[in-house]
């Protein structure tokens, strides 16, 4: 019977932690991608909205819904800067434990 070493299996087990890894910064990249799509429309649906008319309250209106669609399209501009910050931490945290063996737990903000 083979003696068990303590090390063998994180050994075996690291590559496919380190590819875990890479397709989850995979993913995230792509939903990057979709933050940044979502961003472009609110961005075309201000700029290409409608007047809602002339009467106080339609430009009241039309100024609102200006202001959410700005607010959404920023909403949407921040998110994918986040992700795309996340992807590449992991990147990093694949290529970094790959060389030095790190074996800690990754930090995200909130």
């Amino acid at each position: 019977m083979p003696e068990l070493r303590p090390g063998v299996f994180a050994a075996r087990s690291a590559p496919k932690r380190l590819d875990r890894l890479r397709e989850a910064a995979d993913l995230l990249d792509q939903a990057t991608a979709a933050d940044d799509k979502a961003a472009g429309r609110f961005a075309e649906a201000r700029v290409d909205s409608t007047p809602f008319g002339i009467s106080p309250q339609a430009r009241e209106l039309a100024a609102r819904w200006a202001a959410a669609l700005a607010a959404r399209e920023a909403d949407a501009r921040v998110l994918g800067d986040a992700t795309s910050d996340l992807a590449g931490r992991l990147r990093m945290a694949a290529e970094s434990t790959r060389s030095t063996g790190f074996r800690g737990r990754l930090a995200v903000a909130p």
